[in-house]
């Protein structure tokens, strides 16, 4: 199971106010439109030794992105939904990175890209 996968399961049952659907690596165009609540892909950016140098490689460092994606009419606050999600990360070990803000999609949807890290 790929890291992404684990995570979309564990956003999934978490029952995050706000919360859609959390898919790994891609949100289907379907589910874009019709959603009401906000949507999220996980992906996986980066694993990295976490020991260099060494002739023992124990450990990695995951890195992952959480595309967050709100609908049209979106009448959720986004500060306080990023918030949970962030919350929840951080109860599961992840290490929040910073990131660029909120930005429109070709649809004019606000998105945003949230990415954290854990040493495996």
């Amino acid at each position: 199971m790929t890291v992404a996968k684990q995570v979309v399961d564990e956003l999934n049952s978490a029952g995050i106010d706000g919360l859609g659907k959390a898919y790994s690596f891609l949100i289907p165009a379907s589910s874009l439109n019709s959603e009401t609540k906000a949507l999220i892909a996980v992906s996986e950016v980066m694993q990295l030794p976490a020991e260099h140098g060494s002739n023992t490689y124990n450990q990695l460092e995951t890195r992952i992105q959480v595309k967050i994606c709100y609908p049209k009419n979106c009448h959720i606050d986004a500060e306080d939904f990023e918030k949970s999600i962030a919350s929840f990360f951080t109860q599961k070990d992840w290490l929040r990175q910073p990131d660029n803000g909120h930005y429109l999609d070709e649809q004019s949807r606000i998105e945003i890209d949230l990415f954290f890290t854990r040493r495996n």
